[in-house]
């Protein structure tokens, strides 16, 4: 995390240092992310030793989603940017296999439940330039989400899950790389971290920028 946010400082620093003696390359573009999210320490079973369920137990805490964003090139070094993320569904299930009179097997989901989120964002990002083609970026932002959490609860001999609602307004950091093809089309890989439900949520994103 301190590294992170050092890189962060480091290219901002660069960015705004060179933006005083730049003002061109003024545009507006428009994006969509490929994103891979992971969720530090979600626990969809709390206080339950699931080891001992006599059902299967499964559980995923990353998972793919995508974000479409738009936003106003300042010149070079410095933009503005707001988007529109479906974070990646992390979930869980207990299931148990159920044999017919005919000896067909299926199988059975007893219980089940997810973490799953939308969020909206506003974000400043520098953008140091290595060459004509290749950047770096930093970005840091304000995220705005909405979380449902559904988990277990009870005892192994009586489950059941429990739905949580919940919202609120994170900070959000990021890093990354990108290389534009021509003046129209670029590409950018970032690795970006926040919180959502007192979660520590990290990104990895895909992104190609369209410049209109």
């Amino acid at each position: 995390m301190k590294l992170l946010r050092t890189s962060i400082i480091a290219v901002l620093g660069l960015s705004i240092f060179s933006a005083v003696a730049a003002d061109r390359n003024q545009f507006t573009y428009t994006g969509l992310s490929y994103q891979h999210h992971s969720y530090d320490n979600l626990n969809f079973s709390p206080g339950i030793d699931v080891s001992e369920l006599a059902s299967q137990y499964n559980d995923s805490t990353s998972e793919s989603g995508w974000r479409g964003f738009i936003g106003y090139q300042f010149n070079r070094y410095m933009a503005i940017e707001a988007g529109v993320t479906s974070f990646g569904k992390a979930s869980f299930s207990i299931t148990e296999e159920v044999t017919d009179a005919n000896g067909k097997s299926t199988l059975n989901t007893l219980h089940s439940g997810s973490f799953k989120t939308i969020a909206g964002d506003v974000r400043a990002i520098a953008t140091y330039p290595i060459n004509d083609n290749l950047f770096l970026k930093a970005q840091v932002g304000a995220l705005l989400w909405g979380n449902e959490f559904t988990s277990l609860t009870g005892t192994l001999d009586d489950l059941s899950t429990v739905k949580q609602t919940d919202h609120g307004a994170s900070l959000l950091t990021g890093v990354g790389i990108g290389y534009g093809f021509n003046n129209v089309f670029a590409i950018t890989f970032d690795f970006e971290q926040t919180e959502i439900a007192e979660i520590t949520t990290q990104n990895l994103a895909l992104s190609l920028l369209v410049r209109f």
